[in-house]
C-alpha cells in the first residue's frame, strides 16, 4: 500500500468516526485529534476510537427521548420473551433466563435489581417504565462523558456540563413538573392535594433546603461560640490526572485520554480518601463537626468545601490539618513537591463567623447568589445562571451536594418538627425541650443548637443519641408486588419505650 493510499484510508476512517458524533462536538474533537496527530498518529487514532466506541455499543449516544422510550419497550419485551421461551427450552431450568437478563442490563450499563426477590426482579425486568428510568440515567451519563472527552466542557465553552445535558435536564424537570401537577393525592382525613404542592413543601424546594442548611450551620456556630470552639474552612481537590481541561480551555496534559476519569469516579475517590482521613483522625481522638459541600470545577471534576469546628486548641487544629493533608496528598506527593495547595487548602475563620463565609458556597448550589459572579468562571458570569448548570451536573452524575459531618440525625430533626404540641403532654422535660427546639414561633426561630443539646450534645455520637426516629416495618403493595418498608411512627427514647408520635399522614393516589 502506498503512503498516499494509506493516508486516504486513515482520513476516510477518521471522518466516518467524526460523523458519528453530535454536530456540536465535532469541531472540538477534530481539533484535539489534529493536536495529537502532530506527535503520534497512533495516539490520535486511539483517542478517536476510545471516544466513539462507547457510542457504537448497545445504546446510541445520539438517541432522543422518544428513541429511549422505544428501546425501553424493546428491552422489556425481550426479557418477557426470555422468561416465556427459555423456560420451555431449558425444561424448567429458569436460571438461564436470569443470566440473559443480567447480560442485557449490563450491556446498557444499568444496575440489575438484585436486592429484590425473584418474582419482583422479573416484574421489573419486564416493565417498560423500569427500563426507561434506567436507560435515561445511563444515557445521560454516557452522553455527558462523551461531551467531556470531546473537550467542550470547560469555562471557555460549556461550563460544568454541556449545553446538551443542560437542555435534557430542563426537559426532564418539565416532564416531572407536568406529572406532579396532574396527580392528585388524598390522605386519611379526606384532604386532597396535588402532588406538586406536596413536593413543593418538602426538601425538593430549593428555598426550603437552603433555609434548613443555614439553620444547621447557624446551630453549629451557636454551640461553637458557647463552648469556645473555633473553625477552619477546608478545600479538597482531586489529583490533576482527574481534571480533563485547564482553565485556559486547553487539554490538561496530565489527563489520561485513554483511561478518562469521569466526575462520579472522581467523587468516589474523594469519598474514599476522606473515609481514610476520618479513620486516622478518630484513631488520634481528634473530634470535629461541620458541613461538606461538593461542587464542580469548570470542567465538571468535583471538589469539596468543608467548614469544620473543633475544640479551639492549637494542637487539635494542627492534627486536623496534618492528618487530612497526609491522606489527600498520599497518591501524588512527588508531583506536588512542597506546594500542596492545589490539593488541600485551609483557611482559619475570622470574626465574621463561619455561617457568613460558607453561605455563598451553599447558595451557589441552590439557586445562586443574586447579582454575584461565579468565582469558578470569573467576571461576567452569573451565579444565578450557573446554579442551574450545577444542579444539572449533580443530577447527571448522581453526586450528593451536601453532607453534615458529626452532630445528630437530620431525619430526627425533621420528624420532631412534625410533632404536634399535644404529644408532649405527660412527657419528661427532656422530651419537651427536644420538641421546643425544633418549633418556629412568632417570638423565635427553631434552634438546631438546642436540638443537638437535647439529643445528647456534641460529644455524643449519633449512634448513642438520647432520642431516635421510631420506625415500624410494614408490608405494603407496590407496583411490583409486596414490599417491606419502614413506616415512621415518631421520635422516641433510644434506651426506653416512650415515643412522641408525628403528624405524618398517609397519602394515596386519587
Amino acid at each position: 500500500m502506498s503512503a498516499y493510499q494509506f493516508f486516504r484510508e486513515i482520513d476516510a476512517w477518521k471522518h466516518e468516526k467524526l460523523n458519528r458524533l453530535p454536530k456540536v462536538w465535532r469541531d472540538a474533537v477534530h481539533k484535539r485529534y489534529a493536536v495529537l496527530a502532530k506527535n503520534s498518529l497512533r495516539d490520535a487514532n486511539l483517542y478517536l476510537r476510545e471516544l466513539v466506541e462507547p457510542l457504537e455499543g448497545a445504546i446510541d449516544i445520539g438517541a432522543s427521548d422518544d428513541d429511549l422510550q422505544s428501546l425501553a419497550k424493546a428491552c422489556a419485551d425481550k426479557c418477557a420473551g426470555y422468561f416465556a421461551n427459555e423456560l420451555l427450552k431449558c425444561g424448567g431450568y429458569e436460571y438461564q433466563c436470569w443470566d440473559m437478563c443480567l447480560v442485557l442490563t449490563n450491556s446498557y450499563n444499568m444496575r440489575y435489581p438484585i436486592e429484590f426477590d425473584m418474582n419482583q426482579q422479573k416484574l421489573r425486568l419486564c416493565c417498560n417504565s423500569w427500563w426507561l428510568r434506567g436507560l435515561r440515567n445511563s444515557h445521560a451519563k454516557a452522553r455527558e462523558a462523551a461531551a467531556r472527552d470531546a473537550g467542550i466542557v470547560h469555562k471557555k465553552h460549556d461550563v460544568y456540563v454541556s449545553d446538551d445535558t443542560l437542555e435534557r435536564r430542563k426537559q426532564q424537570l418539565k416532564r416531572n413538573a407536568e406529572l406532579l401537577k396532574n396527580v392528585e393525592m388524598r390522605n386519611e382525613d379526606g384532604e386532597i392535594m396535588k402532588l406538586s404542592d406536596i413536593a413543593g413543601a418538602g426538601m425538593a424546594n430549593h428555598k426550603n433546603r437552603f433555609a434548613e442548611l443555614m439553620a444547621r450551620i447557624k446551630g453549629f456556630e451557636e454551640l461553637a461560640n458557647k463552648y469556645g470552639h473555633k473553625s477552619t474552612f477546608v478545600t479538597l481537590t482531586t489529583p490533576s490526572r482527574m481534571h480533563a481541561m485547564l482553565s485556559s480551555g486547553e487539554v490538561n496534559p496530565k489527563y489520561d485520554l485513554n483511561n478518562p476519569i469521569q466526575p462520579d469516579e472522581a467523587q468516589k475517590y474523594l469519598v474514599h480518601v476522606w473515609a481514610k482521613a476520618r479513620a486516622l483522625l478518630a484513631k488520634h481522638d481528634v473530634k470535629f463537626y461541620g458541613l461538606r459541600v461538593a461542587e464542580p470545577h469548570h470542567d465538571g471534576t468535583p471538589h469539596w468545601h468543608m467548614i469544620l469546628w473543633y475544640d479551639g486548641k492549637p494542637s487539635t487544629l494542627k492534627k486536623l490539618k496534618h492528618y487530612i493533608t497526609k491522606k489527600f496528598i498520599e497518591t501524588d506527593r512527588e508531583e506536588l513537591s512542597r506546594d500542596i495547595s492545589p490539593r488541600v487548602k485551609f483557611k482559619d475563620m475570622d470574626k465574621r463567623g463561619a455561617a457568613g463565609y460558607v453561605v455563598k458556597y451553599v447558595a451557589k448550589n441552590l439557586g445562586g447568589v443574586e447579582g454575584e459572579s461565579d468565582d469558578e468562571v470569573g467576571k461576567g458570569s452569573s451565579s444565578e445562571t450557573n446554579a442551574v448548570r450545577v444542579e444539572a451536573w449533580a443530577s447527571t452524575w448522581r453526586i450528593r451536594q451536601f453532607q453534615q459531618i458529626g452532630g445528630h440525625s437530620v431525619t430526627a430533626w425533621r420528624e420532631v418538627r412534625r410533632i404536634d404540641e399535644n404529644q408532649t403532654e405527660g412527657k419528661r422535660p427532656l422530651f419537651v425541650k427536644l420538641w421546643q427546639s425544633a418549633q418556629k414561633t412568632k417570638e423565635r426561630d427553631a434552634s438546631f443548637a438546642a436540638f443537638i443539646e437535647a439529643m445528647g450534645g456534641l460529644d455524643v455520637s449519633s449512634r448513642e443519641s438520647v432520642f431516635k426516629v421510631d420506625y415500624d416495618v410494614i408490608e405494603k403493595q407496590g407496583k411490583y408486588g409486596l414490599i417491606s418498608a419502614f413506616k415512621v411512627l415518631g421520635v422516641g427514647e433510644r434506651f426506653g419505650f416512650d415515643v412522641m408520635a408525628t403528624n405524618r399522614k398517609e397519602w394515596v393516589r386519587v
